[in-house]
């Protein structure tokens, strides 16, 4: 059964709708790099025909209303896949990535494309899959772009299979020698948070570290780092090694999680220090998307809340800011501030018109530069490798939006012995990306036992 079965938006879905302006679209995506032999485009077609028939947002339109107060529904179109698939060549992948982040979605056929990319190195080729936040968040991405990606190269098992799978496994099998788990706090604290937002602040109330989570979201004025994004994307990605990143952590005590907010902190560091400002004792302000969807929900929408973490770019040595990165974690862990945000986003759904939701949504785009100066998101994927069209996927990187006042992004994500980083800035801030992703690594670099 699909389990994408046409339906109205979620209020999350169609924020990402009312903020998209037009001058860039507010599309997630991958960016995926092969060696060997592009194939035709022909081919990549059929492959994406033969997923359609799983994956209903690739063959829907999102339609208004006819009274303008419910969100828009979802409506089934023929996707036509000589304009969604398409072949470039190009001298510079970051360069032509940054322009396809650039080109505007039409919203009378499907929000998606995929083009593929030759060119820019002898026997080297890249997929590049854009996909419109309102029908997916990152892992609901993952999920999309998945289905077209095989475990081997013979092809099976597809990589959206796996992963439903592997979160099942997770859920309801013990490890060896050890007896079934209680449910977590953030599985006890949806299951009740849910239900009303009273609720979630109740829950909310008998825990410290969410009461803490809560007040890093208090306003404050907008930084150097933040402000109303150029026309044009900057994205750039670099390819750490995951054995390396887990060596660092492993010396200093800390998760392969911890080591890459803190080499985000020591990046954005460096953007500080290059633009002539003293970091001082400052903090930047970040927001992380955790995932609330279920174990083996494959559906294509918006689950995701927001965590607060505050990136310690005033503390100069790499392993102290390691270490107060590592403290934060932990209180994180304690923290239902995801939970709270997803019934609020929860009640928003059910109780507020789609006009009043348009009214909202450009200036809360607009106030959240005042909580936040960037975002940072980090998913884990799969340690094998993968295939398309029977060909390994070298490198799996994220293509991550800006909008609103965040001009600059990170996204992260692991993938067969890789951590690729990508930031996404705007066309008058490519400096500074590059800075960061410099930054980024040096400080990796620099948490490697001697």
């Amino acid at each position: 059964m699909d389990p994408d079965d046409p339906e109205r938006m979620h209020f999350i879905d169609s924020l990402w709708m009312d903020l998209d302006t037009g001058d860039a679209p507010i599309a997630v995506g991958a960016v995926l790099e092969f060696v060997g032999r592009a194939p035709a485009v022909a081919r990549v077609r059929q492959r994406i025909a033969e997923v359609l028939p799983s994956a209903a947002r690739l063959r829907q339109v999102p339609v208004a209303s006819r009274t303008g107060v419910l969100q828009p529904k979802w409506e089934d179109v023929e996707p036509d896949l000589d304009v969604h698939v398409t072949r470039r060549t190009t001298d510079d992948l970051a360069a032509s990535v940054s322009a396809l982040m650039s080109e505007p979605m039409s919203h009378d056929r499907p929000l998606w494309d995929i083009t593929v990319l030759t060119g820019y190195a002898p026997r080297e080729w890249a997929l590049v899959w854009r996909i419109h936040h309102s029908i997916a968040d990152g892992e609901g991405v993952t999920m999309l772009v998945g289905r077209a990606l095989d475990m081997v190269a013979d092809g099976g098992e597809t990589l959206t299979d796996w992963m439903v799978a592997q979160a099942l496994a997770m859920r309801s099998e013990p490890a060896a020698g050890e007896e079934p788990s209680a449910p977590s706090l953030m599985d006890r604290a949806l299951s009740s948070v849910r239900q009303t937002v009273e609720q979630a602040v109740t829950a909310a109330a008998v825990t410290p570290a969410t009461v803490r989570g809560l007040l890093r979201l208090h306003p404050a004025p907008p930084s150097e780092l933040s402000g109303s994004p150029a026309p044009g994307r900057d994205w750039r990605s670099i390819h750490l090694s995951l054995a390396e990143v887990k060596a660092a952590g492993k010396a200093h005590g800390a998760t392969i999680n911890d080591v890459l907010m803190s080499a985000v902190a020591g990046g954005f560091r460096e953007v500080i220090l290059a633009a002539g400002d003293d970091p001082g004792d400052r903090v930047v302000r970040a927001v992380m998307p955790v995932s609330l969807r279920r174990p083996g929900d494959t559906r294509s929408n918006n689950q995701v809340s927001m965590i607060p973490v505050e990136l310690p770019v005033g503390e100069a040595d790499p392993a102290k800011r390691l270490g107060m990165v590592v403290r934060q974690t932990r209180q994180g862990k304690k923290s239902m501030v995801p939970a709270v945000v997803g019934a609020m986003s929860d009640a928003l759904d059910k109780t507020l018109p789609q006009p009043l939701a348009e009214a909202i949504v450009p200036k809360f785009g607009w106030a959240f530069g005042w909580l936040s100066d960037t975002l940072v998101t980090n998913v884990r994927g799969p340690s094998e490798p993968l295939y398309f069209l029977g060909q390994e996927v070298r490198y799996l990187s994220p293509i991550i939006p800006i909008g609103s006042t965040l001009r600059t992004v990170v996204g992260i994500n692991s993938y067969n012995g890789s951590v690729n980083v990508s930031v996404t800035g705007d066309s008058q801030h490519g400096r500074d990306d590059r800075v960061l992703l410099d930054g980024i690594r040096l400080t990796v670099d620099s948490l490697l036992p001697q």
